[in-house]
This record gives C-alpha cells, sequence and structure tokens, in this order.
C-alpha cells in the first residue's frame, strides 16, 4: 500500500471529537458581563515562569487609540492596575501618532504588553522620524500640552525610551504589583 493511502487511511479510521468549550458544558460558572469568565481567570493565574507578551500593530490614526486601550484593558482584565496601564497606553499612543512617523500616511504603531507575576510593561513602538520620550521636563502650569508624558511618569514604577529615528522608538513604562515581593532576575 502506498505512504500516501495508509496516511488516509490512518485520518479516516476515527470520526473526528467534536471540541465542546468548558463554558458550554452544564454547571460552568459563567461570568457576568464585565468580568473575566473562570477559566480564563485559572489559566492566567497559571503563568509559567518568566513573562507573557502580547503585540499588536494598530493603523497611525487617532481613531486607533480606543482600540489600543481596549487592547491593554482586555489583556489585564484581573490585573490590579488595569486603568493605569490603559491610561499609560493611551498617552504613548497618542503620542506616537501625533509626533512621530507613525502619524503619517501608511503609519504604524505596536501596543506591547508584558506580563509576569508581579508586573505589567505596556510599551508603544513608533515608526520614529519624529519626537523623542522627554520624560522628567518641567511644564508651565498654564500649559495646555505636554502632560501626556507627566501622568505616564506619575502612574509608572519605571519609565525608558530606546530607539532611534531610523528604526523607530520603544517607549515603555512598567507597573509592580505592590503586594508581591520582586521575582529574582532570571
Amino acid at each position: 500500500m502506498p505512504r500516501q493511502a495508509r496516511l488516509i487511511d490512518a485520518v479516516t479510521e476515527k470520526p473526528a471529537v467534536a471540541f465542546v468549550p468548558p463554558q458550554c458544558e452544564q454547571d460552568f460558572p459563567l461570568a457576568t458581563p464585565g468580568e473575566v469568565p473562570p477559566v480564563h481567570l485559572h489559566a492566567m493565574m497559571e503563568i509559567p515562569p518568566g513573562r507573557l507578551i502580547w503585540r499588536r500593530t494598530f493603523m497611525g490614526t487617532l481613531d486607533q487609540i480606543p482600540h489600543a486601550r481596549h487592547f491593554v484593558r482586555f489583556l489585564l482584565a484581573d490585573a490590579w492596575r488595569r486603568e493605569d496601564a490603559a491610561l499609560i497606553v493611551t498617552e504613548l499612543a497618542g503620542n506616537a501618532v501625533r509626533h512621530t512617523g507613525s502619524g503619517k500616511q501608511g503609519g504604524t504603531f505596536i501596543v506591547e504588553v508584558t506580563r509576569t507575576r508581579d508586573s505589567v510593561r505596556v510599551a508603544v513602538h513608533d515608526c520614529g522620524w519624529g519626537g523623542i520620550a522627554r520624560f522628567g521636563t518641567s511644564l508651565r502650569a498654564t500649559a495646555e500640552r505636554g502632560r501626556g508624558l507627566a501622568v505616564v511618569t506619575a502612574l509608572a514604577d519605571s519609565i525608558g525610551y530606546e530607539g532611534s529615528d531610523a528604526i523607530g522608538h520603544l517607549v515603555h513604562a512598567t507597573l509592580v504589583d505592590p503586594e508581591k515581593p520582586p521575582s529574582p532576575v532570571l
């Protein structure tokens, strides 16, 4: 019997078993609207050593900023500082669109969320060719612009940026869970 025929026989011998998500089983506790389903919460609690990283690319337009905020809020549904992270990504994405090549025609920005057991890092990659993050600059009390990075600085436990105009910038902010001691560096 030719190899291909054996493979077809092996695949078709047993009927496929349909996958039934646990939410469809009887007696499975469902989440109410706005809550994280218990099965997802359990999966998030079992984070293996190290970190989880999510990235998503958005078009470089102002109307994409609420989508970036929603992306972060969704990923951090059970996080201790979810709203802080959402506000931080709003400010960083807004800066990427307004002040770098990300806001030009065809531009994009990338939101990256890194989660460990004791911290969350929110970062925005831009297309470069524009302003760089200037943390710690003083503002006049009457200034109507330039407060975004001051808000990020106030909310985050650590902040930073790297990159250049040629390759783009990565601006990041880290939030640490105050209830947990820092994990050792791996």
